[in-house]
């Protein structure tokens, strides 16, 4: 899979289109800054049949796939979310994994085109 099918180029390109090189900028460095925190969190629900924690986690992971285009890791946290609101933490556990090797995929996209990113001062805030 290349990046391109991994995040949606649209996606970006909106977000270049409403602010420039640097909120593509900011967004994606975002996302390689805090998605590991909703991924723990749905990893820590699916571990300890915590529904509400991986709900919680899913769908804050939700929004900022969509954010960026990442439309398969979107696709996967919503059912993770959905799951977790029909409290079925078996059909977390048979997403998981399929969520994580997203996930994997979704961050080497982003930290190869954070690389290709002009440095930006103070672009973790928004």
């Amino acid at each position: 899979m290349n990046d391109s099918e991994v995040l949606d180029p649209a996606a970006l390109e909106r977000l270049k289109e409403w602010g420039g090189e640097k909120l593509a900028g900011q967004m994606v460095r975002l996302f390689l800054k805090n998605s590991g925190v909703r991924m723990d969190q749905i990893r820590t629900g699916v571990v300890q049949a915590d529904v509400d924690e991986a709900e919680r986690g899913a769908h804050s992971l939700k929004s900022s796939a969509a954010n960026i285009g990442a439309e398969r890791l979107r696709t996967l946290a919503t059912q993770i979310e959905s799951a977790a609101l029909r409290d079925e933490p078996e059909q977390l556990q048979a997403i998981l994994p399929e969520l994580e090797d997203a996930y994997a995929m979704v961050m080497s996209a982003l930290e190869a085109l954070e690389r290709a990113l002009p440095e930006q001062e103070g672009s973790d805030e928004l």
